[in-house]
């Protein structure tokens, strides 16, 4: 199959950085040589075309038996993923993220010995998030969750798992999330 600009690739074999597998995008095509922009790692490399194979990206996921992770994009064997949740048909789905990728983005696990302090002091029966400040019945209206510094391992507090979730998205990360208020106030009035 010849390749063209604009098609999505596979490393077939470790070049330089970029592991074997690592999904890219062809920029450029002069003769055997073949210009990518591996997304994982953010570069672009020119390489022979003996070293990539095309990818047919339709042809990953649900239901086939390779997914690209969606961090260091690496395309993987559907075992490379653990089960997040059950979909609405009732099948088992899985992370976007591969396992090796959610030891960085999990962090320190939680202590047993904070998890315990949490315990002692859960909400019964109203809660009201200290973050986006909803007020909800204890496990009816919302799921609670202990929320922890992924860098020590330390508790902070009960929040809703709303919120929890929005935390685990940008990374706990101030940074990230002064992004998203600049995003915002970009946006907003237009």
């Amino acid at each position: 199959m010849s390749l063209n600009v604009n098609d999505f690739v596979i490393a077939s074999k470790q070049i330089d950085d970029i592991e074997k597998q690592s999904v890219g995008l062809i920029k450029k095509i002069s003769g055997d040589q073949i210009t990518v922009f591996f997304i994982g790692k953010k570069k672009t490399i020119k390489t022979s075309s003996k070293n990539i194979t095309f990818l047919d990206i339709t042809k990953t996921g649900k239901p086939y038996k390779v997914k690209i992770c969606n961090i260091c994009h690496i395309l993987k064997n559907d075992d490379d993923f653990d089960i997040n949740q059950t979909d609405a048909k009732g099948r088992k789905t899985t992370r976007p993220s591969c396992k090796d990728c959610r030891v960085h983005i999990d962090g320190v696990r939680f202590k047993a010995s904070e998890s315990k302090k949490m315990d002692a002091i859960k909400p019964e029966f109203i809660f009201t998030c200290p973050i986006c400040e909803k007020m909800s019945i204890v496990g009816v209206t919302a799921n609670l969750v202990k929320d922890h510094d992924h860098k020590t391992g330390n508790a902070r507090e009960w929040i809703c798992d709303s919120c929890n979730t929005g935390l685990g998205r940008f990374k706990d990360d101030i940074k990230l999330l002064e992004k998203v208020i600049a995003y915002l106030k970009k946006h907003q009035n237009k």
